[in-house]
């Protein structure tokens, strides 16, 4: 199979998903501006309205940010930025105040951090190799799943660990950790988004979690052929 054209078929398919939010999102802006028009009793009806709004400009905006990485790949022929982008694209879309993407070193097995963003030196240096178990990152590894920590104070991961007091020094109190694996399950790596107070992401930006991870790994994936 032509590795290319696949991304291709996949950034089609993410074009075609955005133009169809767009489509939703102009459909729900016309509704909201009807019923805005009507004398109604409650107010239920347009906070409804206005709720699935905002839900609609979230999904747009990260289904938008999947395509641009995509695109960007394709562009550039180039790795490094490409990163910075999924990291930024994975704040944006679990509101985090901090973030970065590792990848799995197949001489070591330890996770390297590849791109960041809002850490100091010293906190990029402590966690600049990890191994299985090793904070959220390195369960996740281990697990070979997500790992969500809504408050580090709280969980078994952290208390009791040097890496509590980094986590803390750094004004870090809720971390989640998702996985890239390959579609032939083969781990790649893992991108990390942190929070200043406690926090745990809703479903449905899990699920833009779960699809910047699969863009990831094909992208990873193809960088290397």
């Amino acid at each position: 199979m032509d590795e290319n054209k696949l991304l291709v078929d996949d950034n089609n398919a993410l074009k075609e998903e955005i133009q169809s939010l767009k489509a939703c999102l102009a459909q729900a802006e016309g509704f909201e501006r009807t019923i805005g028009k009507v004398d109604l009793d409650s107010k239920q009806v347009e906070i409804t309205c206005s709720e699935r709004e905002k839900q609609l400009m979230f999904d747009l905006d990260a289904m938008t940010r999947l395509y641009n990485i995509s695109i960007l790949f394709i562009r550039e022929g180039n790795l490094a930025p490409v990163l910075v982008e999924i990291v930024d694209a994975a704040i944006a879309i679990s509101g985090a105040d901090f973030g970065n993407i590792q990848l799995l070193d197949p001489e070591s097995s330890e996770l390297k951090i590849v791109a960041s963003r809002g850490f100091p030196k010293w906190w990029l240096d402590f966690w600049n190799s990890v191994s299985v178990g090793k904070g959220t990152c390195g369960t996740a590894l281990g697990r070979k799943e997500r790992v969500i920590v809504e408050d580090v104070e709280q969980s078994p991961i952290f208390v009791g660990t040097p890496a509590l007091e980094i986590q803390l020094k750094a004004g870090i109190r809720a971390v989640q950790s998702t996985p890239i694996v390959s579609r032939l399950g083969k781990p790649l790596g893992m991108f990390s988004t942190q929070y200043k107070t406690p926090h745990k992401p809703d479903k449905n930006t899990l699920q833009m979690l779960d699809l910047l991870a699969l863009s990831a790994a094909d992208i990873i994936e193809r960088s290397h052929i």
